[in-house]
C-alpha cells in the first residue's frame, strides 16, 4: 500500500510540473485569446479568473488552487488513516494500512511544503498575493547644468551657482564660509571627470574635505576659502612622485638628493591605485615603494639611521631605516601631472568628512609646478600636528 501511494504521489507531482512548464511556455496571446467555457471559482483572497485576466493572474490562481488541493488531499488522507486506525481492533490489517497512509500523507506534506518553499523563493509575490504591475520608470530629468564643480549656499545643491573648471585660490567674500553643498557634474561623453578638495584657508591649505566625485551633491560644513579643482586622468603617463629626505636649492639638484635617501612612488602604482593614499609612518626611504619592508634597500646612509632599540644603559643596539613622518620628509619632486596632498588625519576625523589638515602641491609659490624644494614645516605645525598621510592623484594638468 505504501509503495503504491508513494508512486501515485510521485506520478501526480511529476505530471503537475510537466503541465505547469508546458503551460508557462505557451504564448500569452494563445492562452488569453479564447473565452472561458466555464467560470472559474473565486479564491479565498476574493479574486477569480476572467477573460480580461492576464497571464500572471492565471498562473497565480493555478498555483493557489494546486497548493490548496494538495494540502486538502493530505488532510483527507490523515482523516481516513484515523478511521482505519479506529477500526484496527476489528480488522487487523487496517492498522498496517493506517500506518502506511499516515507515512504517505506526511511524505506528501513534506513534498508540498518543499514545492511551496521553492516556488515562493523564486518568486516571493506568489506568497503575498501581490500581482501589481511594475510602475513605469519616469524619464530622467534633463540635466541643464554644465559639467564642472558648483558651489551652493543651500544644503541640497539647490539654487543658482557658477560652474568652476579650475582651482580657486580664493573663493571671494561672496562664498567664503558660506558654501553648504557642492555639486559635481561629470562629462562622460567626452570622458572628462572632475575632482574637488575644499580648504578653510586661501591658497589650498588648512582644514579640508575631499568631495566624492561619484556623488552629484555633497553637503559640507561652511568653512571653504579655497578649492582645488582638477580633471582626473585615468591614464597618467608621468614618471611618478619622488619623496626626499634632504631639501634642494634648485630643481636640477633633486637628483643629488637621492644620496641622502629617497622613495619613489612610480606612475604605474599611481595608475593602478587610482588614488594613492599612504601612511607616512609606514613608508621608508627604500628607493622604491615596493621595498619599504626591506632594510637592505634603504637609501639613507647607515650613520643616519634612527635607533629602534636601546640597552639598559640607553645605548643604541639596533637601528632601522627612517620613515617619512615629520621632518624626515624635506622635499618632493612631482615628475608628471599629479596633485600631491600632505594630510593630517586625526583619530576623530571621518573618512568622508572634514580632515584636520591638508597641504596641496603644487602650491602657488611653486612656479614650475615641480614640487616644494623645502617643505615649510613651521607653517604646517601652526595647526599643531605633522601630516601622517600622503595622497597622490593623477590629473589631466597640474
Amino acid at each position: 500500500m505504501k509503495k503504491i501511494y508513494i508512486k501515485f504521489s510521485a506520478f501526480f507531482f511529476i505530471g503537475f510540473f510537466v503541465c505547469l512548464i508546458i503551460f508557462t511556455c505557451l504564448p500569452a496571446n494563445k492562452i488569453l485569446a479564447a473565452t472561458l467555457e466555464v467560470p472559474y471559482p473565486s479564491l479565498q483572497k476574493g479574486t477569480f479568473v476572467t477573460v480580461q485576466s492576464d497571464l500572471a493572474q492565471y498562473l497565480k490562481d493555478v498555483f493557489d488552487i494546486g497548493i490548496f488541493i494538495g494540502f486538502f488531499s493530505v488532510f483527507l488522507s490523515l482523516i481516513w488513516a484515523g478511521v482505519l486506525y479506529f477500526l484496527s481492533p476489528a480488522i487487523p490489517s487496517a492498522l498496517a494500512a493506517a500506518k502506511d497512509r499516515i507515512s504517505g500523507a506526511i511524505s506528501g506534506l513534506l513534498i508540498l511544503a518543499l514545492l511551496y518553499l521553492i516556488i515562493t523563493t523564486l518568486n516571493p509575490y506568489l506568497s503575498i498575493f501581490n500581482l501589481n504591475k511594475l510602475d513605469k520608470i519616469p524619464p530622467p530629468e534633463p540635466n541643464t547644468k554644465s559639467p564642472g564643480v558648483n558651489f551652493y549656499q543651500s544644503k541640497n545643491c539647490s539654487g543658482t551657482a557658477d560652474t568652476n573648471l579650475s582651482s580657486i585660490a580664493d573663493v571671494g567674500d561672496g562664498l567664503k564660509n558660506k558654501i553648504n553643498s557642492v555639486g559635481i557634474v561629470q562629462n562622460p561623453d567626452q570622458k572628462i571627470y572632475y575632482i574637488a578638495i575644499l580648504y578653510d584657508n586661501d591658497n589650498y591649505w588648512g582644514m579640508c574635505q575631499y568631495i566624492d566625485p561619484n556623488t552629484s551633491c555633497t553637503p559640507v560644513k561652511p568653512f571653504t576659502a579655497s578649492a582645488s579643482i582638477y580633471q582626473y586622468d585615468f591614464y597618467p603617463d608621468g614618471d611618478g612622485v619622488y619623496l626626499y629626505r634632504q631639501s634642494s636649492t634648485q630643481i636640477s639638484g633633486k637628483e643629488d638628493n637621492k644620496k641622502g635617501g629617497f622613495l619613489k612612488i612610480p606612475n604605474w602604482q599611481i595608475k593602478n591605485s587610482k588614488i594613492v593614499i599612504a601612511d607616512l609612518r609606514q613608508l621608508k626611504f627604500t628607493g622604491h615603494s615596493l621595498d619599504f619592508n626591506n632594510p637592505k634597500a634603504c637609501t639613507v646612509p647607515e650613520e643616519d639611521w634612527i635607533c629602534s632599540k636601546y640597552d639598559e644603559n640607553m645605548k643604541c643596539i639596533e637601528k632601522q631605516c627612517p620613515n617619512l613622518y615629520g621632518e624626515n620628509l624635506s622635499s618632493i619632486q612631482i615628475a608628471g601631472d599629479y596633485l600631491v596632498i600632505l594630510i593630517y588625519f586625526s583619530p576623530t576625523d571621518t573618512t568622508y568628512g572634514t580632515w584636520s589638515y591638508c597641504q596641496a602641491y603644487p602650491s602657488l609659490a611653486d612656479v614650475n609646478k615641480d614640487g616644494p624644494q623645502q617643505i615649510k614645516w613651521d607653517a604646517i605645525r601652526a595647526r599643531g600636528h605633522d601630516p601622517n598621510f600622503i595622497a597622490i592623484i593623477p590629473v589631466a594638468k597640474k
